[in-house]
């Protein structure tokens, strides 16, 4: 018996039928943290399921014809697979392994996903430096998740709070925190807070002040509070908020459940010209000093830029709060402080931003929990 579901991104170009066998669910998988799908997608863990045959198009249920991947940008690095994601959205959707001939599927596009997918382990968490999200993640469905630092036929795990503090220790002084994607079309520095960094006006974050139960008054931030300089009210914050987002749009347009943001200044983001010069402020606005290879999709809300080669989420940002950026965290170099880059960025632990509207409602509340379990 087969189980058909449907997988799409946010704008609507790519919609696909996908065949599972209903014996096998749900599919047990993991949480990757290596650094080619974190810097290829922007993520802090991406989230892929093997299903039956190729994608098919969405014709019927019973459909057998291949899809077409025209609407689809292919990115191959290694020459083992292929990740495919939307041209005009960004959101990573299949990854195709070219040896053994398979088919992946990114668990955040699906329909569905209780009852199909069963995170039962993390992989590759030494990439990580840190742990990074694998130590939010413990348990999911009452099942804690090992950690392996490598592969899983390896089977070498790592403790809760495993951290290299060796590679961290080396460059814990640094006065900027590289950024760069997969293929490094994208890079960027981010310099500490300063004066500029309190200029920006900005509402406050679902991740703050949930939306649906909050005063809209509130929300707008009256008082004008600098709520993304930590520490909070601090005469010289040393550290920019960062935390996760489960919203329908994020989550269509990476293809995948958790997206991490930290909430930065444009003052403070730099880029580096072709001729050498000092690094200028990034300039998303002007077409002239927009970074080469990054690709806007204005879909709503907002503007989300991406890396237009690899597919990696970048920045997303809006006319309202232009001066004020959400810089995807998966890019973080993590050899500088660690993924999480606890360094620079205070965490959230309270709530996920939108996190009502989690698909995968099971990984989403295993990171709430996990973050209010950490000291």
């Amino acid at each position: 018996m087969t189980t058909v579901l449907k997988a799409a991104c946010h704008c609507g170009k790519n919609t696909f039928n996908i065949k599972l066998t209903t014996a096998s669910l749900p599919i047990v998988n993991d949480l990757c943290h290596c650094s080619s799908c974190r810097h290829s997608t922007g993520q802090l863990t991406v989230n892929y399921i093997r299903f039956d045959g190729v994608p098919l198009t969405p014709t019927s249920a019973d459909s057998d014809q291949p899809a077409d991947l025209s609407n689809l940008t292919a990115y191959n690095a290694t020459g083992v697979a292929t990740r495919w994601f939307c041209s005009t959205c960004s959101a990573h959707l299949f990854f195709e392994v070219i040896g053994d001939k398979y088919w992946c599927v990114a668990v955040g596009s699906l329909e569905k996903a209780e009852g199909i997918v069963k995170n039962e382990y993390h992989i590759y968490v030494a990439d990580t430096i840190d742990g990074g999200i694998a130590d939010q993640i413990r348990t999911v469905d009452g099942f804690e998740l090992p950690r392996y630092i490598g592969p899983l036929e390896e089977g070498k795990v790592v403790p809760l709070g495993w951290r290299n503090d060796g590679v961290i220790n080396a460059k814990r002084d640094l006065e900027t925190l590289a950024f760069h994607c997969r293929c490094k079309a994208i890079s960027f520095t981010v310099t500490r807070p300063s004066a500029a960094s309190a200029l920006p006006y900005s509402a406050y974050p679902d991740l703050l002040l949930p939306a649906h139960s909050t005063d809209a008054s509130k929300v707008k931030n009256p008082d004008d509070e600098k709520w993304w300089l930590r520490p909070l009210g601090a005469e010289k914050p040393t550290k920019y908020l960062a935390g996760h987002c489960a919203c329908t749009h994020c989550r269509l347009t990476s293809g995948f459940e958790i997206q991490s943001w930290a909430f930065i200044p444009r003052a403070n983001v730099l880029v580096s010209s072709e001729s050498g010069a000092s690094p200028t402020i990034l300039n998303l606005k002007d077409e002239g000093q927009r970074p080469k290879g990054l690709v806007q999709y204005k879909g709503s809300p907002g503007i989300r830029e991406f890396c237009g080669t690899c597919g990696a989420t970048a920045f997303w940002w809006s006319e309202e709060k232009q001066d004020l950026l959400d810089v995807s965290v998966g890019l973080v170099d993590e050899t500088q402080n660690g993924l999480r880059a606890e360094g620079w960025l205070e965490w959230h632990k309270e709530r996920i931003g939108q996190q009502e509207e989690a698909v995968n409602k099971a990984l989403v509340s295993a990171v709430a929990e996990g973050l209010k379990a950490l000291v």
